[in-house]
């Protein structure tokens, strides 16, 4: 994972932007083009991408007002909560931060989403082609993008991302998942890459132009013993408008611009991503101007946004993102404490969902009864949460055959005692005030609930390994809701996303049935089927939703909030306020 690229940026500037701006128009007008055919060739993906709740990721790094030499420089820093395992976005382990420093600052897709208008856009793809019986996607790359050492981007490189990540012994089964469909990519020519379908799938335009991954330069990461990928956790290389500068452990991860970018540069002239773990301490380092942006507590964030004088500085933004994470309790049900759903369903009956949204998120936020975005159509909003309960807690455990046999005040069934950790990250206030809540809610029913914190790069090994009894974590939204990963049988085993173990036939049944359904509002339907049983059996306790939060110094300009959230790569800081 490294290296740089050619200087494509020679010549009169007037004259390049006058030709891109042609560009541009041209690459629309055949896109609108490709996009009609695309859609009438898949049914009503058009509908899905215009209709549903989208994850605003990346659009283009256009959108700056100013000329290209205005107002260049200075840095955005970040302030992490936590440091991730890895920046290998090809692997189980990668996390919500790795994408954010990763993608698309560094690898870039073929296509990538549109903040404004929901669909999908040509990105390193200049066109693209879908087949009538939609088994067919055909990509033809530009002819002027390279990675960052210089080297051209050709069809050898998609296939080898795409070979890589359903390669078995690569470890991310997570991602495999999404190429059940794909019989093969093969190349056409340097610039055409072909993906035939064994059968249509609602995510294949998203899944196929690698959108959430990026495109890897086989030069820099071939292998001959996929351990050797695995292992490869920093220094990535690709082809986007940063480049990797260093990672200090503990401390940060820096980005350098890509002074060779093909494509228009952003003018910030790094990203740092500072890791602060203590809550308190990131917004004393916000307030004394160590750090540009944090990610705040809820509490933290009703506090900040009620302070005039911090306002005067800083920006408090709060605002829906259908990608924010639903938070939710895991219950591992191959011990023999979860396998019963009505145990299960007692777990959720002691969780006392009103208190949390209450005194931990302060207001901010909405109690979720599943797993879909709840403001998207695929959620059924007729499902009401289960209450909290701890009665009906104490006769379900009762039933389950889960009693106190020794007096004790702990629960026991079969000589087992019901003792059980609950795991969770020691980096999220949030997460420990939870822990202390539940153990006591647990207490009361007779069952004791031992809080097992660790740093999250430790949380994350442990849940993929399955080495958990009881957890809590959050899962980010997508563009196209499909969560096969998350509750299909076949996800369970190699470190799938799959878990909390949960098996069920009907389940895998719904599942594959909505991965064919091209039908939008059938597809609603299937879901909302799923929503009922995931309700009914508990693999989960679901939580919570809530408003994405940022605050954010206010000497950047162009911080926009759109429908899909912030694009960061179009900030700028006018000269005369610049830190760095």
């Amino acid at each position: 994972m490294k290296k740089r690229a050619v200087d494509r940026s020679a010549g009169t500037w007037g004259g390049v932007f006058a030709v891109a701006l042609f560009a541009v128009i041209i690459l629309q007008f055949i896109t609108m083009v490709q996009s009609d055919k695309i859609y009438r060739a898949l049914n009503e993906l058009d509908n899905v991408l215009g209709e549903s709740a989208v994850f605003g990721q990346f659009d283009n790094f256009s959108g700056v007002e100013n000329s290209q030499d205005a107002n260049e420089g200075d840095w955005l820093v970040w302030a992490f909560r936590v440091e991730p395992k890895t920046l290998n976005q090809i692997s189980v382990e990668r996390d919500i931060y790795s994408k954010w420093m990763t993608v698309p600052y560094i690898f870039e897709p073929l296509l990538m989403y549109d903040f404004n208008d929901l669909t999908m856009r040509p990105w390193l793809a200049e066109s693209y082609e879908i087949s009538d019986d939609g088994l067919e996607i055909i990509y033809h790359l530009r002819d002027d993008i390279f990675f960052s050492d210089g080297e051209p981007i050709t069809a050898d490189d998609v296939i080898f991302t795409y070979e890589t990540i359903i390669n078995p012994k690569i470890d991310a089964a997570d991602l495999a998942n999404l190429f059940n469909n794909v019989e093969r990519a093969e190349k056409i020519d340097e610039r055409t890459v072909r993906f035939v379908l064994k059968w249509a799938y609602f995510k294949s335009l998203e899944n196929t132009s690698l959108w959430d991954i990026g495109v890897y330069p086989k030069h820099i990461y071939q292998y001959a013993d996929e351990r050797q990928f695995n292992m490869n956790i920093s220094n990535p290389l690709g082809s986007g408008p940063y480049v990797f500068e260093k990672w200090e452990s503990g401390n940060e991860i820096v980005l350098r611009r890509n002074e060779n970018y093909w494509g228009e540069r952003p003018k910030l002239d790094k990203s740092v991503f500072k890791f602060i773990t203590n809550a308190v301490a990131a917004v004393q380092a916000i307030k004394s101007h160590k750090v540009d942006m944090i990610i705040p507590e809820p509490d933290q964030f009703a506090e900040l946004a009620a302070d005039e004088k911090f306002n005067e500085e800083f920006r408090c933004l709060s605002y829906w993102n259908p990608g924010a994470p639903f938070y939710y309790m895991g219950w591992n049900c191959d011990t023999p404490f979860f396998s019963d759903k009505k145990v299960r369903l007692a777990m959720t009956h002691i969780v006392d969902r009103e208190q949390m949204m209450d005194k931990l998120l302060k207001g901010y936020g909405q109690i979720i009864t599943g797993p879909y975005f709840i403001k998207g159509e695929q959620n059924d909003a007729s499902i009401e949460p289960w209450p909290y309960d701890p009665k009906r807690a104490a006769e379900l455990l009762d039933e389950a055959g889960w009693v106190d046999t020794d007096g004790d005040g702990v629960r026991d069934k079969d000589g087992t005692a019901f003792r059980f950790k609950f795991l969770y990250s020691n980096d999220s206030v949030f997460y420990q005030r939870l822990a202390k809540l539940f153990k006591d809610e647990a207490a009361k029913v007779g069952i004791e609930v031992i809080p097992d914190p660790y740093e999250w790069s430790v949380v994350i090994g442990k849940i993929t390994d399955r080495d958990f009894e009881s957890m809590v974590m959050g899962w980010g939204g997508d563009i196209l809701e499909d969560d096969y990963q998350l509750f299909h049988s076949s996800q369970i085993g190699n470190r799938g996303s799959n878990y909390v173990g949960y098996r069920s036939a009907e389940m895998d049944e719904l599942l594959e049935r909505i991965r064919r359904t091209m039908d939008v509002g059938h597809r609603n339907e299937l879901c909302h089927r799923v929503h009922r049983i995931l309700h009914d059996e508990q693999p989960y306790t679901f939580l919570y939703a809530r408003p994405t939060f940022r605050a954010i110094d206010r000497r950047f300009e162009n911080v926009k909030v759109y429908k899909l959230g912030l694009k960061y790569w179009e900030w700028y800081v006018p000269k005369d306020r610049q830190r760095y």
